[in-house]
């Protein structure tokens, strides 16, 4: 039988090493139409870099989600940890719906102003004034799928194990009664009493 437990420990674990590493790539890049050279505009979750180099210097992201998804990420591991063992399992499941709720909202919010800004971009190409362009990478699409694993950890986490069936004695073991002698010799407090003969013999 799958261990359920187990398994979401391990999408819980994913989701968050993959939240961290989609931070640190490109998420996204957006090329301007430039008078002799293009210049792009790369962004992951930190930081926007330009090439070429003589654009416009490094600067922090214009949708900064770091600190946010890294901080999920580590709420969904210390969860994983706690439910571990037994005894702070109540603790562990909860916390990880927290972070996988969070990191869930991060990145949904993230991708909204994403959206907002290719629809600017596209804006501007039809009216002809620019013919600039947006590019999605590998940091974006690894970041939906964290945030989705996460949530499904976290969902597989609050089913609980099945307490073990305590098995039935009684079934299986019988009282086994030995009797030694016929009915009258042994009373049920365990002293023998001389019948009447034996009396009469002895006298």
């Amino acid at each position: 039988m799958i261990d359920r437990r187990k398994i979401s420990w391990v999408l819980l674990a994913l989701g968050a090493v993959l939240s961290v590493v989609a931070s640190l790539q490109a998420v996204f890049s957006t090329v301007y139409d430039g008078l002799g050279t293009d210049l792009t505009v790369s962004t992951t979750l930190w930081i926007t870099t330009s090439d070429p180099q003589n654009g416009p210097v490094e600067q922090p992201a214009l949708f900064a989600a770091g600190w946010p998804v890294v901080v999920s990420a580590i709420v969904m591991a210390v969860s994983v940890a706690l439910m571990v063992r037994e005894r702070t399992a109540f603790v562990g499941r909860p916390l990880a719906v927290g972070g996988a709720g969070a990191l869930a909202g991060v990145v949904f919010l993230f991708v909204v102003q994403v959206k907002g800004l290719e629809e600017l971009v596209a804006s501007q190409q039809q009216s002809g004034s620019r013919n600039d362009e947006m590019h999605y990478h590998g940091g974006f699409y690894l970041l939906m799928v964290a945030a989705v694993v996460g949530l499904v950890g976290a969902a597989l986490a609050q089913r609980r194990s099945p307490e073990p069936v305590a098995e039935d004695d009684d079934e299986g073991e019988e009282v086994v009664v030995h009797q030694l002698g016929g009915d009258d010799d042994t009373p049920p407090f365990g002293l023998a009493i001389p019948h009447d003969d034996e009396q009469r013999e002895v006298r």
